[in-house]
């Protein structure tokens, strides 16, 4: 595999910290600093997630956050700046996790030119590694529960968001379904069927408490996110008509 071109395609997708932040002009310092305006970002994020725009008031992110609210007001200039900002946040913390990912899976399709074989490893390593991040990440978590509310609940941020991350996912994805079945990466049904694969791994976040609860799991530990992984690379990989691999034996899969 050409690692230099997964390297050029994980930075394209912002594997590198800081993809959002030219479009960041908040003022830094005084009140209470550059961990002041961290902490406020963090707690927006967390709370954003939970309870969507409309449900967080200034009033109630500064007693959290334990500012005052002027400080709000003197690093983000009012609650559409800051939520702006939150996005952008969230942006750069996923890009790291994502871009590797998508990198490795578009330099991974290019080199298998079509042979089934190698697609469902390129396959079987995004499934792996998607779930992996979407499920298995704690320090993600708010990022995650964010960006599924923005799925169901879109805000005027989320074509910012569709352009940074969602859409080149599903044109990551898009090329693998062309090349496992045939036709462009563009074509409507292929884009169906990418949404397909991103949607059934995304949504083992959404419904996090159901699966846990319906399979008698505390949590998503390392094990569970390694069994959910297993059982959706034989799902996806049975969709796009590839082979399975020996190293996934539905045996195994208890």
């Amino acid at each position: 595999m050409n690692w230099n071109g997964v390297m050029k395609t994980a930075i394209r997708f912002g594997s590198e910290p800081g993809v959002a932040k030219a479009a960041r002009n908040a003022p830094r310092g005084r009140p209470g600093g550059a961990q002041s305006r961290d902490r406020i970002l963090v707690t927006a994020g967390k709370l954003f997630a939970a309870r969507g725009y409309s449900g967080v008031s200034m009033r109630d992110l500064a007693r959290v956050a334990k500012v005052n609210l002027g400080a709000i007001n003197y690093h983000f200039g009012g609650k559409a700046a800051l939520y702006h900002e939150t996005v952008c946040r969230l942006i750069d913390d996923i890009g790291p996790l994502f871009g590797p990912i998508l990198g490795r899976l578009e330099a991974g399709v290019g080199a298998a030119k079509g042979n089934p074989g190698a697609l469902s490893v390129c396959a079987a390593d995004f499934v792996e590694g998607l779930v992996g991040a979407v499920l298995g990440a704690r320090k993600m978590r708010w990022q995650m529960a964010f960006l599924m509310r923005e799925f169901h609940q879109p805000s005027r941020e989320f074509p910012f968001l569709l352009a940074e991350r969602i859409g080149p996912m599903h044109e990551a994805v898009g090329g693998l379904v062309a090349a496992a079945v045939g036709g462009d990466r563009e074509a409507p049904e292929n884009r169906i069927r990418a949404a397909a694969i991103v949607g059934q791994i995304m949504s083992f976040e959404a419904v996090r408490v159901v699966v846990c609860a319906r399979l008698g799991w505390k949590e998503y530990t390392a094990d569970n996110v390694a069994f959910v992984g297993r059982i959706l690379i034989l799902v996806i990989l049975g969709s796009l008509g590839l082979p399975l691999l020996d190293r996934i034996d539905a045996k195994e899969v208890r």
